[in-house]
């Protein structure tokens, strides 16, 4: 059997690797959901400029459409130089809050003890802290500042690709089908429209199937994802009657993807807040906001009666104390938040009697892990007239999903619901050769490479809906979206490896 690998050095991919890292990661190319354009952002259409002026070096004929959609058409090569192609895809867009950085940072043969984030010098991020992070272990992590996210969800997996591109070149001999490798943007803000076009493209050309590299575990492969739905409760303004003394508490949350939050202990500000005036009954809350890119940190102002300020702090110490060594930090000062609203109390009060409720599956997204869905009261924002609780609503089986914003509504009748995106798993069942070749691609590097679901989404209903059939495969990073992101130069090496094997097993029987 001829080898499946390619002949440079694993240092060398892992070199190339992390200069393509460096350099998508500092042009900043977050999604904006408030924005009514496509792409959402200008940055977006920087890296997809940034793209096309690679991937052309490198022999492909470029594509672009109205919607910043990038392809890369490679032909294919020997006996399948006319085999069916196929597509691979990342995501352009970063989440809300992710910040450009120039340069990384790589701490050598990691021993499990605290990363240095070098701008971050309270969060803990060890193996005792996070034991999900051993899979990286003795190897070189790539890490940022420790401030914001920088962006692995996806350009890491741009990087793969990015890595995989230059591989090819340099293998000629290599056979593998006609291959498109595609840049789109606003995925972070469930913006199909962006990719209709894109989809019905790639169908006319003959596309059948197709991978997005968008996962997170290591050599992960994905073929389920969560059904998701969205809630909006409004609580109206009212006159505040309560008297006391003004405080001002500004709580940092843990942040984390719905995602890990488990394995990272989440923690957003509704939450944080209701737990807080639970434990101190003498305390009412007037007036909340959540921060604008970090949806986990909030502002709150508080009404305590005379003498009792000793009391809330000593409360809310109480409730912060066990996610400080994860990144949450508060601070307590006299003085007033806002303007005060019922609304804020009517809110908090809400959400305390949702926590509370059994109705018989998990609602926490911190408490939720591999098949469990969860409902999660993520963050509270100002609108006209009030204050407006946003939930996330996900769970693997249609029925779940509709079970649970039945019990938001039997919470909140007025409560907003509308649906995101479905689990793609029903319409992969007929195919199975997506993981049959990505596995095989795996054994090839000396990998296993498990089948798991995705606790999120990828954004390919419009591909299933053109008959593409769509698997995800993983990346290989930490702590998705957050600011304690890592992932190491050795996986970067393997992922890349992997997927050179992947596209000459593709269209095999």
């Amino acid at each position: 059997m001829p080898s499946r690998q390619p002949h440079t050095s694993d240092a060398e991919i892992a070199a190339r690797a992390l200069r393509h890292l460096q350099s998508v990661v500092a042009i900043d190319s977050q999604s904006d959901e408030s924005s009514t354009t496509i792409p959402t952002t200008e940055g977006q259409r920087v890296l997809a400029e940034a793209l096309s002026a690679f991937y052309s070096g490198l022999g492909a004929t470029l594509h672009r459409d109205e919607n910043a959609n990038v392809i890369a058409a490679f032909p294919g090569r020997g006996a399948k130089s006319g085999a069916t192609p196929v597509a691979f895809l990342i995501h352009m867009d970063t989440a809300r809050g992710t910040q450009a950085l120039p340069s990384l940072h790589v701490q050598p043969a990691w021993n499990g003890e605290r990363v240095p984030y070098p701008k971050n010098t309270t969060i803990q991020v060890d193996l005792a802290t996070y034991p999900a992070a051993a899979a990286f272990a003795g190897q070189d992590l790539v890490f940022g500042d420790g401030e914001c996210p920088f962006g692995l969800d996806d350009k890491l997996g741009l990087t793969h690709l990015m890595t995989l591109a230059t591989l090819l070149a340099e293998a000629p001999n290599i056979e593998h089908p006609p291959l498109f490798i595609i840049g789109r943007p606003d995925e972070e803000v469930g913006r199909d429209q962006a990719v209709v076009g894109l989809a019905g493209w790639l169908a006319e050309r003959g596309v059948r199937h197709a991978y997005t590299v968008d996962g997170i575990l290591p050599f992960e492969i994905n073929v389920e994802n969560f059904n998701a739905a969205g809630a909006r409760v409004t609580f109206p303004d009212g006159e505040v009657t309560v008297e006391g003394i003004d405080l001002v508490a500004r709580i940092g949350g843990v942040n984390t993807h719905g995602a890990t939050a488990h394995a990272e202990g989440h923690r957003a500000g509704p939450r944080l807040v209701a737990e807080w005036a639970a434990a101190c009954p003498s305390l009412t809350v007037v007036s909340f906001q959540s921060d604008a890119l970090r949806d986990c940190d909030t502002v709150v102002g508080v009404r305590v009666a005379p003498g009792q300020e000793g009391a809330a702090r000593a409360a809310l110490a109480a409730v912060m104390a066990p996610h400080l060594p994860r990144g949450a930090s508060w601070t307590l000062e006299a003085g007033a938040a806002g303007a005060p609203t019922a609304a804020a109390a009517a809110m908090i009060a809400w959400v305390r009697a949702f926590y509370a409720s059994n109705p018989g599956f998990t609602l926490p997204c911190e408490d939720s892990s591999g098949r469990d869905g969860y409902t999660h009261p993520y963050r509270g924002v100002a609108v006209p007239g009030g204050l407006r609780l946003d939930l996330r609503v996900r769970d693997f089986e249609p029925a779940g999903l509709q079970a649970r914003l039945d019990h938001i509504k039997s919470l909140a009748p007025n409560a907003e619901t509308f649906g995101q995106y479905h689990n793609m798993g029903p319409r992969l069942a007929a195919h199975p050769e997506l993981v049959a070749w990505a596995q095989a691609a795996a054994r090839d590097v000396g990998i296993e490479a498990p089948v798991m679901p995705i606790r999120g989404g990828t954004g390919v209903d419009p591909f299933l809906d053109r008959g593409i059939a769509v698997a995800n495969v993983g990346t290989g990073y930490f702590s998705p979206e957050s600011e304690k992101e890592f992932t190491s130069l050795q996986l970067m090496a393997r992922h890349a490896k992997w997927l050179f094997a992947l596209v000459q097993r593709v269209g095999e029987p």
